[in-house]
């Protein structure tokens, strides 16, 4: 306790200094805020994981919300606490899902000055990433197909562009070593996408496995087309 008494006539003033919690007791606080967070995610987490797998099998616009909640075995107010709706929750999955199909395509559509590779190396990984990723290829291939007025398109519409832009640029650099695919790039980036998306499907439906002398056929046949 400290006192404080300025001048003559005036009350003195007591200043409580508090006492310092006691180390353990910070420690406590701390792993009950840890505790709790790590709780937090790991709701959160089931909650994406289940609407990713019931929506890539049945489709968003089929699965309910009380379907999402009841195989998460959450209350439904838990999803509507992380999510605010199911459109929110397509939206997080697309997101967070999406983000590392971007990188992937982006890196592999750096160009080197060697188109082939380019081509060999952006199949390799799509195949790669939907082959790790199977619910979210499957979903966003059928957010990609899905009708324009839906919200489906509406969430993976932003991804799709961005795809296809890096593959634009990929073949817009490429065309300054080959001339005869000027003006065309727009043709060359969508049809190699519907290219990886349908080998990718096929690989994840299980109609098909690739060696190495059906990858170099797929992008020789790609290959011919840009130059006939």
């Amino acid at each position: 306790m400290k006192v404080n008494a300025r001048g003559a006539g005036k009350t003195p003033t007591f200043q409580v200094q508090p006492p310092a919690p006691p180390p353990d007791f910070v420690l406590d606080v701390l792993l009950t805020i840890r505790y709790i967070t790590g709780m937090e995610q790991d709701t959160r987490a089931v909650i994406l994981n289940t609407a990713l797998e019931l929506f890539s099998k049945q489709g968003f616009e089929t699965v309910g919300v009380q379907a999402i909640a009841d195989k998460a075995g959450l209350a439904k107010p838990s999803l509507y606490y992380y999510f605010k709706s199911k459109r929110g929750l397509l939206e997080a999955i697309v997101i967070e899902h999406g983000a590392e199909l971007r990188a992937v395509v982006k890196k592999a559509a750096e160009y080197r000055h060697d188109l082939v590779m380019n081509l060999t190396s952006l199949f390799n990984e799509t195949m790669n990433f939907a082959r790790h990723d199977t619910a979210f290829f499957r979903l966003a291939h059928s957010l990609f197909s899905s009708a324009p007025e839906t919200a489906s398109h509406a969430a993976g519409g932003q991804l799709r562009r961005e795809l296809v832009s890096m593959l634009r640029g990929l073949f817009t650099e490429s065309s300054a070593d080959h001339g005869n695919m000027k003006g065309r790039e727009w043709v060359y980036a969508e049809t190699f996408f519907g290219l990886l998306d349908t080998w990718a499907i096929l690989l994840i439906n299980g109609e098909v496995e690739f060696d190495n002398q059906l990858r170099r056929r797929i992008i020789h046949n790609y290959m011919h087309g840009i130059f006939s």
